[in-house]
């Protein structure tokens, strides 16, 4: 009995070696991935970062569209529509395409 109980407190002390070890894995793995994110965030450009379109992207998106259409375009305004969350829209999809349209 007694070698039972050393048995069990090996264990134990095994594993909370073992969470920590993993602990301390999970905090390097944080702090590597905070800092590959921090660089990748520090190359996006400035454009996507602002709220406002710029001039150069407007006569872009003009000229792009006097091509497309034949005629000369005038752009009166524009803004930057928010990212959809790709998540959201997938369960949209599914609750959508579980209804029964047949009638």
């Amino acid at each position: 009995m007694a070698s039972t109980a050393m048995d069990e407190g090996a264990a134990k002390a095994g594993a909370e070696a073992e969470v920590k070890r993993l602990q301390s894995e999970l905090d390097t793995l944080k702090k590597e991935f905070e800092t590959r994110i921090g660089a990748l965030e520090a190359k996006l450009p400035a454009a996507l970062a602002e709220d406002h379109v710029s001039a150069e992207t407007l006569a872009i998106i003009a000229v792009a569209v006097t091509a497309f259409l034949g005629k000369k375009v005038k752009i009166h305004s524009a803004h930057l529509l928010p990212t959809v969350n790709q998540w959201t829209q997938a369960g949209r999809v599914v609750i959508q395409a579980s209804h029964d349209l047949k009638r």
